[in-house]
């Protein structure tokens, strides 16, 4: 297993709960997107996820897939969108999700995850309450956004995060 290095320093400015306690990503309440919570563990694991996705081959991964699975699992909690302003928050992770795109076997896998997780929370109404604060962390216009949350198409977002 590759040991990797921590999330880069500006992942601590992004969230303001610390990796004090980890809780469930929404015990009912609707909570603002700045109080969505990614421990400082969720962040790592993020990370690996994302750098393990890009850097191994396609046999590699069949060969982790255990460990790709336990990682996945322990992100479970975290909110979509949150999981996505991680993810595209450094020059490192989006050229990472150019390798993994570029691959329809990895882009497939990896949409298989985040796609279904991003349909349930938009079937609760779990999207667009945090649409405003999504955007604003990710430094886009939110009206250029919200066409793919209207379609639901989650692999052109993420292309579009991407670009940014």
């Amino acid at each position: 297993m590759r040991d990797y290095p921590p999330p880069p320093k500006q992942f601590h400015s992004f969230f303001s709960l610390a990796s004090i306690i980890k809780l469930p990503s929404n015990p009912g309440a609707d909570v603002a997107y700045k109080d969505l919570v990614c421990t400082e563990q969720d962040k790592t694991n993020i990370y690996e996820l994302i750098y393990s996705l890009a850097d191994n081959s396609k046999f590699s991964l069949l060969l982790k897939q255990t460990h790709i699975k336990n990682l996945g699992a322990q992100i479970n909690h975290v909110h979509p969108l949150k999981f996505l302003a991680v993810a595209m928050s450094t020059p490192e992770l989006k050229t990472c999700f150019i390798v993994i795109f570029d691959d329809y076997f990895k882009r497939n896998g990896f949409m298989d995850g985040l796609g279904p997780s991003l349909h349930r929370e938009a079937e609760k109404r779990k999207l667009d309450m945090h649409l405003d604060g999504f955007a604003a962390e990710m430094k886009v216009n939110v009206e250029e956004i919200k066409p793919y949350f209207a379609a639901s198409d989650w692999e052109s977002l993420v292309r579009y995060l991407m670009s940014t």
